[in-house]
């Protein structure tokens, strides 16, 4: 028989928009804290109680471009979303490509612009470029909700829990708790001591110890499980997020775990590359990533001249060594570790890895390593004071602080460290007056093309590239 369950959440938007910092204060965990370079690097499912004390179980996805497939996997699945953009920021890349991820799924969804504290912040420009994107929420001709927050003041998060209750109020999701169970697997991997782990949402029936699991085959019996909070527990009902112990291999991320043989193979995301791709392929790795979304993500993000001999779960160890050094390979490592006496043998075989726990640090280095790269000359260095904006053009006052900077001069846009966007200068004033360059210690205004995302405090740096180069 068909009951409630509580509806499932997922939360969608742009890198470092504040998605996991709202979870946390939900949550009162400090899950943030502890992720490399302040990203979220899995997909993580967890429940709290509402302020009226129902249960909601929440999807916490990365917000970087290659975590894309993980992200949908994540809409997929959901009875709600959340999209998040933030305040200072506006739309961004992953945010239009949440935005399609909503529309294919057609989930009902609401908007929570974040860092509202800011300084910075502009809700209604956000508002005005969500519109440009199709999505028209309340107050600007549409009916979408959408709710501006701080999740480090807690500044609008009580609206924001009164509209998901709203929402999922008036579609409340059933379940049949006694029916065939289905559990959908969003990650999955290979602890060194557990063997297989998967975390699953049951999505219907009862996932209990004991219980015989199934795909196309049977692939083990549930001999322990953990509810969101680490804690063992006998059983999880439809919509509640456990992870399984006592699998006999690592389920497709993606796919279905069943009482019953019923699910058709899933596409793995170990698949390899197709025919043509390997043939055009000039550079080849080991690939070897935490868990398995990790492995999608990474894997998604490579290049046609990249061919991955070997891709897995776990730790590096001396086989990949052995395997990259007979193939001539690169060792790729994302967020596992590489034990000193594998790094030894890696010295003596001159085999090269590649290791990062941060995502798009790793796929800059893989990038740098496999792509022909130009030679680039520093012309001229300068910092954003000021942002405004005449007609229809966003202008940044700048100033210079070393070199020269000329316009028509390709420039980069700097975030602290991170390299945030590329374009050319269109136009260079000084005070109303053109100008064709400016010098270390002047102020000045520039308009770029195409649009850069920049604010105060950014830095630029204008550049000439040569030719290319194998890095």
């Amino acid at each position: 028989m068909l009951t409630p369950r509580p509806p499932i959440i997922v939360i969608l938007g742009h890198v470092d928009h504040g998605k996991t910092t709202l979870l946390d204060y939900l949550h009162q965990t400090n899950v943030t804290a502890g992720e490399a370079g302040g990203i979220t690097q899995h997909t993580r499912s967890f429940q709290l109680r509402s302020t009226n004390h129902e249960l909601l179980t929440f999807i916490d996805t990365p917000g970087h471009a290659a975590f894309s497939q993980m992200r949908y996997r994540g809409s997929s699945v959901a009875d709600l979303a959340i999209l998040i953009v933030a305040a200072d920021d506006g739309v961004m890349p992953q945010t239009l490509e949440s935005i399609n991820f909503i529309r294919q799924t057609a989930v009902p969804f609401l908007v929570a612009i974040t860092k509202s504290d800011l300084s910075a912040a502009d809700p209604q420009r956000v508002k005005h470029q969500l519109a440009e994107a199709g999505v028209l929420v309340e107050g600007s001709g549409g009916q979408i909700p959408a709710v501006s927050i701080s999740a480090k003041t807690g500044r609008g998060i009580p609206e924001l829990l009164e509209i998901i209750h709203l929402l999922a109020s008036l579609s409340p999701p059933q379940s049949d708790p006694e029916g065939s169970l289905e559990s959908f697997v969003l990650e999955s991997r290979l602890d060194s001591k557990k063997g297989p782990l998967a975390v699953v949402i049951v999505t219907n029936g009862t996932l209990k110890i004991g219980q015989p699991l199934f795909q196309t085959e049977n692939i083990g019996k549930v001999k322990a499980l953990f509810d969101s909070q680490g804690q063992p527990v006998t059983l999880a009902l439809p919509g509640t997020p456990a992870e399984i112990l006592g699998l006999s291999r690592v389920p497709a991320v993606g796919s279905l775990l069943a009482d019953k043989i019923t699910s058709p193979p899933a596409t793995s995301p170990q698949t390899d590359k197709t025919q043509a791709e390997a043939s055009a392929a000039r550079f080849n790795i080991i690939l070897k990533t935490d868990v398995a979304g990790s492995l999608e993500a990474v894997r998604s993000s490579l290049g046609p001249e990249i061919q991955v001999i070997y891709s897995g779960t776990g730790d590096v160890n001396d086989s990949d060594v052995l395997l990259a050094r007979s193939s001539q390979s690169l060792i790729v490592a994302f967020n596992v570790k590489v034990p000193s006496g594998v790094s030894k043998l890696a010295e003596i075989e001159k085999v090269r890895i590649l290791s990062s726990n941060i995502i798009y640090e790793l796929l800059d280095n893989l990038n740098k390593i496999t792509s022909p790269q130009s030679e680039e000359t520093i012309l001229g260095k300068g910092q954003v004071l000021a942002a405004f904006k005449i007609g229809q053009d966003r202008i940044a006052g700048i100033r210079c602080t070393e070199g020269v900077i000329s316009k028509s001069d390709t420039v980069k846009l700097l975030r602290g460290d991170l390299p945030s966007g590329t374009a050319k200068i269109k136009s260079l004033k000084i005070s109303k007056n053109d100008v064709i360059s400016v010098k270390s210690g002047t102020e000045f205004g520039a308009i770029f093309t195409p649009y850069l995302d920049f604010k105060v405090g950014d830095n630029i740096i204008a550049i000439v590239t040569h030719g290319p180069t194998r890095s």
